[in-house]
């Protein structure tokens, strides 16, 4: 009986243990956003007045240029997938990963050819364990 209290108790104070490192994570994590949005909102207005410089000469000019014309036929696609590199994103990545293989199917039945942009270690070895080839690892 003593020893089952004993391994109950160690569970319980490896529970609490894993508790405190979550929270710290958690912690970091919304610093790390907030940042991020701020960066965001930062660039908002470079983004606004490339798309109405470039929106200008589109309406302006009958210049055929690939940024102010739609091809007629698509004939290739990216797809990027970003998945983490370690930690307890597991079920994450393993969703991303689902959802960039249903794409690729959904575009190659469209009849594009499909190239792969990963970022983190998770979706290179994902592909590298499937033999899926891909362009760019970061």
């Amino acid at each position: 009986m003593g020893a089952q209290i004993r391994v109950y108790r160690q569970k319980i104070a490896s529970t609490t243990a894993m508790r405190k490192i979550f929270k710290a994570m958690e912690l970091i994590a919304a610093s790390r956003i907030g940042k991020a949005r701020t960066r965001v909102a930062a660039s908002l207005p470079y983004a606004n007045a490339i798309t109405r410089a470039v929106s200008a000469v589109a309406s302006q000019s009958e210049i055929d240029h690939p940024l102010t014309t739609e091809p007629e036929q698509i004939r290739r696609a990216a797809v990027l997938v970003m998945t983490s590199d370690r930690g307890l994103a597991g079920s994450y990545s393993a969703a991303v990963l689902k959802q960039a293989q249903a794409l690729t199917e959904l575009l190659r039945g469209e009849g594009k050819e499909v190239r792969h942009y990963l970022v983190g270690r998770k979706a290179q070895a994902y592909f590298d364990f499937r033999s899926i080839a891909y362009q760019r690892v970061w």
